[in-house]
């Protein structure tokens, strides 16, 4: 059993963060508005590094004001001062003993980071969430945090927020430029197009802001080893980890192309079950994520094809500039509208729309492109009149239309009726 000395040292190692250049997130504003109210369980999930642990430690500073540290337990369960105590029985002895030397006229405040390294922990959350007053938050690296089994110990007694690395917003808030409009985007435009490079180039991660391209580059294979290593292979005992390194870097290489396990089978020189498999464990971690194709009929949804993105820029190094692009897309949508209500569209003809968010029964829909010019326009602008006009026909009202792009070099600057045609920055920027 851990003495009561370690327990706090562990707390104060825990709770510690950098106080220079720090950029409230929106997460964290969310969380701090009902902060000292009661249940439910709070639970933080996302890619590592991604901020979950930052924000728990925000949290736990400004509960300090008003609750005392007697009453706060924040333990980030990959302290190496933990090592042999990762189980179930050890996590409750660091709780009972704990609560014996806490206030009891103030409720405790339970930081469980990267929780998921405790075999069994649910069964622990559940009897304290049941048998005490205790407020929780809980982070964890991988997207089955809330498994099923969880759901059916909890019951549904849960919040669950899902955190990305930094937005394009965030990366300029932490550069100094704040609450901008159309008048200070244009006032300060060259630098925040350079921001907007570099960003597209290596992404949110926070820890990357201030490094050269050199160390960033060791940052992100760092970050790749120990996610797969860590999170994945030694997690799942997978037995060909070389495989499993090669299809993320084949997504790294294609992002937003459309997928299929037997495509993918014929690349890596194994079977469809594999892939299957391999892609599940790479999306479990926030690696990647997945797109469906939006079906019009239900029963065609289990045959739908699919798309994968990056979780951030940072993983983009390997495809051309027109990837990295649609990419950011899809890293600020999911952002703004969560995951499930992203889709693409793409009919029989192969004209696509690379991004459809579902929102009530409207359609926003976004066309990315890097360079719109005289060859391509037509192009560019057919799928979304194609689909205007379908749903014109449906007499469906408050759908909205964007063609995106980085740099526009028509020399005749016609829009089709309907569709706005945005410069990309710009509109992230000011939707």
């Amino acid at each position: 059993m851990l003495p009561y000395g370690d327990i706090v040292t562990i707390i104060q190692e825990s709770s510690v963060y950098k106080t220079e250049n720090i950029v409230t997130r929106k997460l964290e504003i969310i969380l701090s508005e009902n902060l000292l109210g009661k249940k439910p369980i709070k639970v933080i999930t996302g890619i590592r590094r991604s901020g979950k642990s930052f924000i728990l430690k925000r949290l736990y500073q400004k509960l300090t004001t008003d609750i005392p540290k007697k009453n706060l337990l924040f333990i980030n369960f990959e302290n190496d001062r933990l090592s042999g105590h990762l189980t179930l029985s050890s996590l409750r002895d660091i709780y009972d003993t704990f609560r014996l030397k806490s206030d009891p006229e103030y409720r405790i405040y339970l930081f469980f980071d990267e929780i998921q390294n405790i075999p069994g922990w649910e069964k622990f959350v559940r009897t304290v969430y049941d048998s005490e007053d205790d407020d929780i938050y809980i982070t964890g690296s991988n997207s089955q945090l809330l498994s099923s089994e969880f759901s059916t110990v909890i019951g549904g007694r849960v919040l669950e927020y899902q955190l990305q690395p930094f937005t394009f917003n965030e990366f300029l808030d932490f550069h100094g430029y704040r609450q901008l409009d159309l008048f200070s985007i244009n006032e300060e435009k060259t630098q925040i197009s350079r921001l907007f490079e570099t960003y597209l180039e290596s992404g949110g991660f926070c820890e990357t802001f201030t490094l050269s391209n050199k160390h960033k580059e060791i940052y992100r294979q760092s970050l790749i080893e120990k996610i797969v290593l860590k999170d994945i292979i030694n997690r799942y005992r997978i037995q060909k980890p070389d495989v499993l390194q090669n299809m993320f870097l084949y997504m790294a290489k294609n992002p937003g192309s459309i997928v299929s396990a037997a495509k993918l089978s014929n690349v890596m020189g194994i079977d469809d079950k594999t892939v299957s498999l391999f892609l599940s464990y790479l999306n479990n971690v926030f690696l990647i994520g997945r797109v469906d194709k939006y079906q019009w009929k239900t029963k065609n949804i289990f045959h739908s094809q699919k798309k994968y993105y990056l979780s951030d820029n940072l993983f983009t190094h390997l495809c051309l500039e027109s990837r990295k692009l649609e990419n950011f897309m899809y890293t600020h949508l999911i952002e703004k509208y969560g995951a499930s209500t992203v889709f693409f569209l793409r009919n029989e003809k192969g004209q696509e729309i690379d991004f459809v968010i579902t929102y009530g029964r409207q359609y926003y829909c976004y066309q990315v492109c890097t360079d719109l010019n005289d060859e391509n326009q037509k192009r560019e602008f057919r799928s979304l009149r194609n689909l205007m006009k379908y749903r014109t026909d449906k007499e469906i009202k408050g759908d909205k239309y964007y063609l995106l792009y980085q740099k526009d070099s028509r020399s005749i600057k016609d829009i089709p009726s309907g569709i706005e045609a945005r410069q990309i920055m710009e509109f992230v920027l000011t939707e």
